[in-house]
């Protein structure tokens, strides 16, 4: 546990160094020009306003600082042989993932507490009517983090940073247009084997819309953030949803690692 805490701290103390906290400087510009702007133009609707492009710029950035720290985390390691030395001490593969993950999770979010903190104070300014929905919504950003995070991880696993990169941001959209293409999966194909076959292979890829509630059903209930319907009952079931994703992806990046052949 020692060893993991250490590979942990180093991983943080590196990303933070890569100056991933200027992200926080265009994200309080984007926020205060494109928020205050669209909000005096608004009918009424600042609330809204406010709360779809906080949250919504607030989950790009987070998923976009993800993938940028993520694509290369495992590839630059044994790149640089460095993971060699790491391995030599009473460490094994499970534990480096585990190790870097942990790392990499606490200066993303780091980053993504800091930039919602300054969300909360300008939504406090302007006396937005939703500022617990506010906090459900970082509470599911949180989770999407986490989830892509691991997926980055699962390819850097075993390919290089610019497939990694690709591949992680391939998955992100399906998982955003998951509903949309369960739609057209039912209206283009008839009922049979390939569109059983099709729908089948999109449970694959994790549902990252349920973490951007906007409109559709969950147990019968509308969904959305600029409503009351984000219950705590939804927030734990996505919580679940979240590390049985995250450990089935890292279970499957770590037997990558161990059986991959790293001389």
């Amino acid at each position: 546990m020692g060893a993991v805490l250490a590979i942990a701290i180093n991983t943080f103390r590196e990303t933070i160094r890569n100056k991933i906290l200027y992200t926080i400087i265009l994200f309080v510009l984007i926020v205060l020009i494109s928020g205050n702007y669209l909000a005096n133009i608004s009918m009424h609707n600042e609330d809204r306003i406010i709360m779809d492009i906080g949250l919504g710029m607030l989950s790009l950035f987070g998923v976009f600082l993800t993938v940028f720290t993520g694509i290369n985390i495992i590839f630059k390691e044994i790149d640089k042989k460095t993971i060699y030395l790491v391995l030599s001490k009473p460490l094994n593969r499970t534990g480096f993932i585990l190790g870097k993950l942990f790392g990499l999770l606490l200066a993303v979010y780091t980053v993504v507490v800091i930039m919602f903190a300054i969300l909360m104070a300008q939504s406090l300014l302007m006396q937005i009517a939703y500022p617990v929905n506010l906090v459900k919504g970082f509470i599911l950003i949180l989770f999407e983090i986490l989830i892509v995070l691991s997926i980055a991880i699962f390819f850097s696993s075993f390919t290089t940073p610019f497939i990694t990169g690709m591949l992680t941001v391939g998955i992100i959209m399906v998982g955003r247009l998951l509903p949309d293409l369960h739609q057209i999966i039912r209206v283009k194909y008839v009922p049979g084997f390939w569109r059983e076959t099709a729908l089948s292979l999109t449970q694959i890829f994790p549902n990252l819309y349920i973490f951007v509630p906007n409109g559709h059903d969950f147990n019968g209930q509308y969904l959305s953030l600029t409503s009351d319907f984000i219950t705590w009952n939804y927030i734990s079931w996505t919580f679940l949803y979240t590390v049985f994703y995250s450990s089935i992806i890292l279970v499957l990046a770590s037997t990558i690692l161990k059986n991959r052949d790293l001389v």
